[in-house]
């Protein structure tokens, strides 16, 4: 706290050194606890009217200012929010990220969810109150929070409005700010600078390049192959997740892989043609002269730590990048291993010529038409059947 101001007995106001706003501070009588309240007044003169109008309201309807003694505080929706996502987790319905991402968003400290809303009745929580909040997230930092991350923070706040109208407290569920985003690009590989990526691979293989003591393989590259014609995100929760029990071979030479708890949930995803050739390839070279155990792991099988794992391939994705000089794209953004499913999927709608039912498509990768739509088909140049089947009218029969 700083330039704190006693404007009578049980009543101060003051400011912090991250917020531009005066605040207000209550003693509650009989206890050693205190009520902290914005003035949202930036001059002392206003915050004092403000203050005494708060210590007036708290007066005449103390039980609003309490977390004991009011069934509608903020904090006790949060409270069951928190309990229904904890049981939806060990039900493994739910992933653990699923309730500890939103945990962090109720829970900071100076301006978490909790630290601004606990106690107000949550039937009084206005759109004007929320955009407050928001106001408060980029008052106490150099720089603007994040659109993304605002629109994170809204999307808890409805979890929070929509389980107190479970409860039946409010009937009509307030208006959530919504920030606007900026898309970011898909960084991806165009088809010659996927071919020397391949090309990089298999010389560094032929060199016996080493990346921190793990010799680069065959096993990249079926990793490589794998990820661009299954579509898979290359995370320890999909790729390196993946066991040889969630590996089925089509007859017409895909297969299908079952991923569990992917980014958007339980999916099956189905490969190219050529899936089967490739996941056949990979399980010579991994347990050659030795059986395959339904519960081992696809990739890089002897590491038990998956996120182990994936750094592996992380460094070795970079290395190849490097030695190619194929880091940074035209535009000048990084490429990740990210890449190769951004490169897969923007292959697969331009080869397709404009035949792919969409929909389909996205619900192989596990994201939406919409992604497809923003990121995907947004950017990508038509192909000469595209441009020719838009200028193609159906003949009329005689």
């Amino acid at each position: 706290m700083k330039d704190t101001v006693k404007l009578q007995t049980g009543l101060h106001i003051y400011k912090t050194g991250q917020s531009k706003y005066w605040y207000a501070r209550i003693t509650i009588p009989r206890t050693e606890k205190f009520i902290r309240r914005s003035t949202k007044e930036t001059n002392r003169i206003d915050a004092t009217k403000v203050a005494y109008e708060l210590l007036q309201d708290f007066m005449a309807t103390p039980i609003k200012y309490s977390s004991i003694g009011s069934p509608k505080a903020f904090r006790v929706y949060v409270e069951k929010l928190i309990d229904k996502q904890r049981r939806l987790v060990e039900r493994r319905e739910k992933s653990p990220r699923y309730l500890k991402d939103d945990l962090k968003i109720i829970n900071r400290v100076d301006d978490g969810l909790l630290a601004f809303f606990g106690d107000y009745p949550i039937d009084e929580i206005t759109t004007s109150t929320m955009r407050d909040y928001f106001n408060l997230l980029d008052d106490t930092r150099d720089e603007p929070l994040a659109s993304t991350t605002k629109n994170k923070h809204g999307v808890v706040l409805s979890k929070i409005f929509k389980t107190a109208a479970e409860e039946d407290i409010i009937r009509q569920l307030p208006l959530i700010p919504k920030f606007s985003i900026k898309d970011n690009p898909r960084v991806t590989f165009e088809e010659e600078e996927y071919k020397s990526f391949l090309g990089g691979i298999r010389k560094a293989i032929e060199r016996g390049d080493k990346v921190r003591g793990h010799h680069i393989t065959e096993e990249f590259y079926y990793f490589v192959l794998i990820i661009v014609h299954s579509y898979l995100r290359p995370t320890d929760r999909e790729a390196f997740a993946l066991k040889h029990k969630d590996i089925t071979i089509n007859e017409d030479g895909s297969i299908n892989l079952r991923v569990s708890k992917g980014k958007t949930g339980f999916r099956n995803s189905y490969s190219t043609e050529i899936g089967a050739e490739v996941y056949e390839k990979l399980k010579s070279f991994n347990f050659e002269n030795k059986s395959v155990k339904p519960n081992d792991f696809i990739f890089l099988p002897e590491r038990e730590n998956r996120n182990q794992a994936n750094r592996t391939f992380q460094r070795l994705f970079n290395h190849i990048l490097d030695t190619e000089e194929l880091k940074i794209d035209l535009d000048g953004n990084p490429r990740t291993t990210y890449s190769l499913r951004h490169y897969a999927l923007q292959t697969r709608l331009r080869k397709s010529d404009g035949d792919i039912n969409i929909y389909e498509l996205a619900k192989n990768a596990g994201t939406s038409v919409g992604q497809l739509e923003r990121f995907y088909l947004k950017q990508m140049k038509p192909t000469a059947n595209m441009r020719k089947n838009l200028n193609r009218f159906k003949s009329k029969q005689p």
